[in-house]
């Protein structure tokens, strides 16, 4: 059934000739279920689509979804990309790719579980070895390694297209670490708010069944002697090409992310570093490619794995997923076996066929390949074997730089056909075609040929209009019961550009995937249980020792960042007050704060060392490098860089609303460098609301005291470093007022001062309230008040009456604070050589307290957070400058 186009957005769209479209027929009418879109489009309008395809984007960067685009400038954030137009397939079509996935599913679980076990598909000649043994996705140390219950594959991702006539193919099957569901979950709940009327009147299939499936599945792999497992999901790092997806399905989970390092095998069982012990693991749901889970029996120099993993699994006293091994499903030479093992094994065809292929480790094979390397695909059976075309920049980079996420991802590989070692046989030149012909030959069972699809076409927003994009679908199933459930949808992908290659690397778009109800879908299964209450996991054993640091990164670059910002905010204005030069106590003053700068952020060179008189007496370009050089330590974009890869680090362990500022500052700082005096006013706003969702949505926890320990010891030390720079030496006494009105705008206490002290400003005061007073909280006081009691509050406390090393100095601090005498360090001792008075004992106190914060760092560190590799113990330098930048990178 199909209906009179509408007019205006989408009679203007154009999908190429003969070709298969999914919006519009032949005859340029729309299809009966696109109808209701097609109505909305027009009634919405260009502009109006334009706009909620920019508030897409903006919930995308609020929910800090990142996609990791290798060879990128690391200061800006990856952007996910959605376009906001979905695809629309109906209930009749979605049944049929359903029941095709899942009998997929069925088949190469089966013959996973063969390869591993009897291998009766190799003893009976239904596979030939060369292509199984040959194949580095088939790993021998994981024989014999075993789920509970009946299927080894428990999560599979199919990738799917339209041929010119419409017929769907199968072009890939992603068996490794499956990744892109959820992506796909993001993409649902941005387009349930960008289109919240048309969602609603579609009547689409829900995705939360999936995420139900997902987790009961995962409980139930759990070894059977275990009532309630521990799950945690293994992830290669922030910097993986799908960290967010990792982070969000154990967030939505409820599971514990975790890096190799956070796991050690001990007499043959798994376990999590948490922060008070070791806590078991039964179930690992891994991100993390198999040759480099276990660096004692897999690939011996990953740092991503968990030594002895293999032998827990062996021991089965964990349960990994997707089963250790399970790559070897990935080989593009089985592809060619598959319908007669459907035949075979199943007793029924392939529903859905592969596209063409020819495998040439067999006579027929080979002689069809070689006859037709112009017009074919040529594939190698596994990455490692390809052969990459000089020139070819669809290539994606080789797995040694994309561990967890080259060709798992919905971006690595390119299941289009654009992916490492992948050749276009009618793109070479004949002496690369008889250079490749030569490769083929010497080992033909290392390759296939495969025929080229003309891909079917998807609406795509467009500056002008909408745009017809060669389009994928990449559909999930997970294992349940006896069966297979298969997310409704899944993810679609289009090129970014005509003729690009559908892989994220090289820019693809992902859709939304509608799968559309013929009548209002019945809720199936709640989250909320019945019966008794499960027993809670205890605070200190749901955070791993990586996180809790991380945590403690986040709040110390989050006050570093605060720190700058503020004392960047009062130079500006200072300068802007004093700009003709008029006023000596202005010009010394300003002097003073840019001194001020370069030591409190410990940068090189500044406005203090080497040709540091030259930039004081043209300030504007260190300035703009302490504000927006996102690379160069101790500049406030270098802060809020490190304060971002901190939060991806934790980010199971943060609210959501975390990424509505995080994302902010990035769009302001990173994105956009400036030092304008507004750009410094919204970071610091994000800043401060960073402060108050810590402050007030985060649970008092250890990983609350982790993060505030880590703001506790910064805001003392970036105090104490503010103090000495601007008031350990003596000047006139307009210039000392000045400064020391100065100092109480950078330390947020400049009302209170006013307030308390009415008279002039006095030093002896000043220090009063910004040294002693236990009520300020921007005082040092407070900081040591605070920091004793998130020290008490940690796990492993030797207990009352008893102090760990780390409060032990801070308890070193705090008596000397409370002997202090303000007026003796506000006191001088002698000169300078000029006309200024040094206070020495002031210098010497606060230099005293700045190296007793980061030495109290030195021993948190030491007590809670393991170390990922072996490392050189840090002493605390003498020079506090130089103890900032030992502390300017995360581990």
């Amino acid at each position: 059934m199909t209906t009179t186009a509408p007019a205006d957005v989408v009679a203007g769209y154009r999908p190429p000739a003969g070709a298969f479209d999914e919006m519009v027929d032949d005859d340029g009418r729309v299809r009966g279920h696109w109808s209701q879109v097609g109505r909305v489009l027009d009634g919405l309008g260009l502009d109006e689509l334009h706009r909620r395809r920019t508030e897409a984007a903006r919930l995308l960067d609020d929910d800090g979804v990142t996609y990791n685009v290798y060879g990128r400038n690391r200061a800006i954030a990856p952007r996910w990309a959605l376009d906001p137009l979905p695809v629309l397939v109906t209930s009749e079509d979605w049944a049929r790719i359903e029941s095709a996935v899942i009998q997929r599913a069925e088949l190469l679980n089966w013959i996973l579980a063969d390869l591993y076990g009897p291998r009766e598909l190799l003893r009976r000649g239904w596979l030939p070895p060369e292509l199984i043994f040959d194949h580095p996705g088939f790993l021998r140390p994981c024989d014999g390694i075993a789920l509970p219950g009946a299927h080894q594959l428990f999560t599979l991702a199919v990738d799917l297209a339209r041929d010119a006539e419409g017929r769907t193919w199968v072009l890939a099957d992603r068996t490794q670490a499956p990744s892109g569901a959820g992506y796909a979950i993001e993409n649902r709940v941005v387009m349930s708010r960008v289109f919240p009327s048309l969602y609603r009147d579609a009547q689409v299939h829900r995705l939360a069944p999936f995420v139900r499936a997902l987790r009961s599945g995962l409980q139930a792999v759990a070894s059977p002697a275990v009532s309630d497992p521990r799950i945690v999901v293994l992830t290669p790092g922030a910097q993986s090409e799908t960290a967010f997806e990792h982070a969000f399905l154990a967030a939505h989970l409820g599971y514990s992310l975790v890096e190799g390092a956070d796991l050690v095998v001990q007499e043959g069982r798994v376990w999590m570093r948490s922060l008070a012990r070791l806590e078991p693991v039964d179930v690992i749901l891994r991100r993390v490619d198999t040759w480099f889970c276990d660096p004692l029996e897999l690939r011996a120099r990953s740092y991503l794995g968990v030594p002895g993993l293999v032998e827990a699994c062996r021991r089965a006293t964990v349960s990994v997923v997707n089963t250790l091994g399970s790559g070897v499903l990935e080989n593009a030479g089985l592809v060619a076996f598959l319908p007669r093992l459907a035949e075979r094994v199943l007793g029924e065809p392939l529903e859905l066929d592969s596209v063409p292929t020819w495998w040439c480790g067999e006579p027929a094979g080979l002689s069809h390949v070689l006859a037709n390397l112009d017009r074919l695909v040529i594939k190698p059976t596994a990455r490692a074997f390809g052969w990459g075309v000089a020139g070819d920049a669809r290539a994606a980079p080789p797995s040694s730089q994309a561990p967890g996420g080259n060709g798992a991802g919905p971006g690595g590989g390119g299941p289009d056909g654009a992916g490492p070692g992948v050749v276009f046989g009618w793109e070479l030149s004949a002496d690369q075609r008889d250079e490749l012909r030569r490769r083929i030959e010497a080992q033909p069972y290392r390759w296939v040929g495969q025929d080229q699809l003309s891909l079917s076409s998807v609406p795509t927003l467009g500056e002008g209009g909408l745009l017809a994009r060669r389009s994928l679908l990449r559909t999930f199933a997970v294992a349940g019961g006896d069966s297979y459930l298969v997310m409704p949808g899944g993810l679609t992908r289009v090129a970014g550009r005509d003729g690009a290659a559908i892989s994220n690397q090289a820019g693809a778009v992902s859709k939304d995937t509608w799968v559309l109800a013929s009548e209002p879908e019945q809720m199936a299964g709640v989250w909320l249980a019945t019966g008794p209450p499960a027993p809670a996991v205890a605070p200190d054993a749901s955070i791993s020792s990586r996180s809790a640091e991380n945590l403690a990164w986040l709040g110390r670059y989050a006050e570093r960042a605060e720190g700058v910002v503020r004392v960047l905010r009062v130079t500006h204005d200072r300068r802007n007050d004093f700009a003709d030069g008029s006023n000596p106590a202005g010009t010394a003053c300003v002097r003073v704060l840019l001194a001020a700068l370069t030591e409190v952020t410990g940068t090189d060179s500044g406005f203090t060392g080497e040709g540091g008189e030259a930039r004081m007496a043209d300030p504007g370009d260190e300035l703009q490098s302490l504000a927006i050089a996102a690379d160069r330590p101790g500049t406030l974009a270098f802060a809020v860089r490190r304060l971002v890869d901190a939060a991806h680090g934790a980010r199971d362990q943060l609210s959501m609303d975390t990424w509505l500022v995080i994302s902010s500052m990035q769009r302001d700082l990173l994105e956009v460098p400036s030092l304008e005096r507004a750009t410094l006013q919204r970071v610091l706003v994000s800043l401060l609301a960073l402060a108050g969702l810590g402050s007030e949505s985060l649970v008092r926890d250890p990983g609350w005291r982790f993060l505030d320990a880590g703001r506790r010891i910064e805001r003392g030390a970036q105090l104490a470093a503010l103090l000495r720079a601007t008031v350990t030496v003596e000047r006139d006494v307009a210039t000392d007022s000045l400064i020391l009105e100065s100092l109480l705008i950078a330390a947020e206490s400049i009302i209170t001062y006013r307030r308390r002290y009415r008279s002039h400003a006095q030093l002896e005061t000043v220090l009063d309230l910004m040294l002693l007073d236990p009520d300020n909280p921007r005082s040092m006081r407070y900081q040591l008040d605070r920091l004793l009691e998130d020290l008490r509050a940690l796990p492993g406390h030797p207990g009352v009456g008893r102090a760990s090393e780390a409060e032990k100095i801070v308890l070193e601090a705090w008596t000397a604070l409370q002997v202090a005498d303000t007026a003796l360090l506000a006191a001088t001792t002698g000169t300078t050589g000029t006309t200024a008075s040094v206070r020495a004992p002031l210098a010497g106190f606060l230099l005293d307290l700045e190296r007793r914060l980061y030495a109290s760092a030195d021993a948190l560190a030491a007590a809670h957070f393991a170390p990922v590799l072996p490392q050189q113990a840090l002493a605390t330098p003498a020079d506090p400058r130089a103890a900032r930048a030992s502390h300017g990178f995360l581990p």
